[in-house]
């Protein structure tokens, strides 16, 4: 009973402790005696529809208070800017020099309304905080202009594009005692409290878009990218389920892990999502765990197609070079688990680079490409010794299509390095989840269990050497390296049943050749 509730607990503090970063509801404390300067998020607010400017326009509204605002000597700043402005800011918030808040605010100052120093500004970029609780923050010189029951609101209007915006709070505050009106340092120790919320969209009316107006406009129309994603494994499962115990095996065991596990993984982050639309923050845990269910899916995946390219259990039930396998599959596994770290811990949420833009990214695609041209070899070995025209038509099939599955996502990566962050996010979330389900229906339909038979041997379900015999299965023992080697007495064991050399029917192309006929050892099937 302790272990779950410790459990709980982990996952709970995972949840809150990754809340800031990814959610669009923000609630939390900053002390600037710790932290002189706090971000607090990104967000991506679409294109304002110039016939439905109300409903279409970008809200940031909240309050920001403290417990005892008569003991606050200066106000401190609350800093809403998009990317243009935002990179110099925030890049001189990491000097301890005592100008670092003129430099901060160098750029911004250019064109930020804030009276009384820069009245002719044209951009309301800045509010002072703490506000005093229950009354409006005094910036707010347009009671209408709120969302009732908040003491700051920004509307975000751009007829011409959708744009990041950046949210945060430095203990900064302007001299308006001098003539240049330079900012200072604050050097209180105060503890503000924040509940904040960015939304597209007028609030009033967030329910004619519930899946787009609490998201960032990178993440619009991701609930429904999720649903159509679920909703086609939930018919391609049962589908392959009913082929599966048709003719269990060790690959179609492998292979049926590597969809249910894809399944359960979008199903976490779908789940996440849909909570996320109902109250801007979402259960991000499980979108972790989620896409940590996909990293093992997708390894799996790797694992079946590198047994289908050494022939096991198609050409022969010994796996030759089983170290090779296992190391090539070993260090792609550990490769894709560094980047899913890297990516959910190192990764900044102000860039706007992807987990492909990373030094274990570029090491992992790399290593893929190799893998791509290991796979091209093997294949091309294992095509040359095998007989059977069955077989030769499904290791063509399976090899034309995986030689692109291999080399999409290099290509992908190099040019998503052109797409605007806006887009990235969506345009890679699909391309990726849709070349993964395309590639387990062409594996399904490969080893689908009426045309597998003919390929695929020693089974869990055993099948009548008779039925073998009949289909050609068996390719010549001599010629095939690593296949079933020892002529007289018992040439080979299948499915538990022998069969004496002296009692092979001959096969030609699947038809059967009567009568039985005395052969010669070095007869072909």
């Amino acid at each position: 009973m302790k272990s779950k509730h410790s459990f709980a607990y982990f996952l709970l503090y995972l949840n809150v402790f990754l809340l800031d970063v990814v959610c669009l509801h923000i609630k939390g404390t900053w002390n600037t005696n710790s932290q002189y300067y706090r971000f607090l998020s990104k967000f991506g607010i679409q294109k304002t529809d110039n016939k439905d400017k109300a409903n279409s326009e970008g809200f940031i509204y909240g309050n920001i208070t403290t417990k005892n605002i008569s003991l606050v000597k200066h106000s401190l700043t609350f800093v809403f800017v998009d990317s243009e402005y935002f990179l110099e800011y925030h890049g001189n918030s990491t000097s301890n020099s005592p100008n670092s808040c003129n430099a901060m605010f160098n750029k911004i100052d250019q064109i930020a309304y804030d009276n009384p120093c820069r009245q002719n500004g044209k951009e309301d970029f800045l509010r002072r905080i703490p506000c005093p609780k229950g009354l409006l923050c005094p910036d707010e010189d347009e009671p209408k202009n709120l969302i009732p029951g908040y003491q700051f609101t920004y509307r975000v209007q751009d007829l011409k594009n959708p744009r990041f915006w950046y949210l945060s709070m430095v203990a900064c505050y302007r001299n308006t005692t001098a003539n240049n009106c330079s900012w200072v340092r604050s050097s209180e120790n105060l503890e503000l409290d924040y509940d904040i919320w960015l939304v597209n969209g007028d609030p009033a009316s967030k329910h004619q878009n519930p899946f787009e107006h609490q998201f960032s406009f990178e993440d619009h129309d991701i609930v429904e990218s999720y649903a159509v994603f679920f909703a086609l494994y939930l018919i391609i499962i049962p589908i392959w389920l009913y082929a599966y115990f048709k003719q269990k095996h060790t690959i179609t065991k492998i292979l049926t892990a590597s969809i249910c596990l894809e399944w359960i993984g979008i199903f976490c982050n779908l789940l996440h999502w849909m909570i996320f639309s109902a109250n801007g923050v979402g259960f991000y845990v499980l979108s972790v765990i989620g896409n940590a269910i996909d990293v093992i899916s997708e390894c799996l995946f790797m694992l079946t197609l590198l047994l289908i390219t050494k022939g096991w259990t198609i050409t022969s039930m010994e796996l030759t070079g089983k170290p090779i396998v296992f190391s090539i599959w070993g260090l792609y596994t550990l490769l894709n688990c560094v980047l899913f770290i890297w990516n959910l811990t190192e990764v900044d949420v102000i860039s706007n680079i992807d987990e492909w833009q990373t030094w274990p990214g570029y090491i992992t695609l790399i290593f893929r490409c190799f893998i791509m041209v290991w796979f091209m070899v093997e294949l091309r070995q294992i095509v040359r010794y095998s007989k059977h025209q069955d077989r030769l038509l499904f290791l063509q099939q399976f090899g034309a299509y995986f030689l692109v599955w291999f080399i999409y996502l290099p290509i992908l990566a190099i040019i998503s390095t052109q797409f605007s962050a806006l887009w990235k996010h969506k345009i890679l979330l699909n391309i990726i989840n849709g070349a993964d389900c395309l590639s387990y229906m062409v594996l399904i339909h490969l080893l689908w269990h009426s045309r597998s038979i003919l390929y695929l041997i020693k089974g869990d379900t055993p099948l009548p050497t008779y039925e073998l015999e009949i289909t050609g299965l068996l390719d010549d023992q001599e010629t095939t390296p690593g296949f079933f080697k020892g002529s007289k007495a018992l040439d080979i064991e299948m499915n538990h049943n022998t069969i004496p050399n002296k009692e092979k029917r001959k096969v030609g192309n699947g038809h059967l050749s009567l009568p039985l006929l005395e052969e010669e050892e070095n007869d072909e099937f």
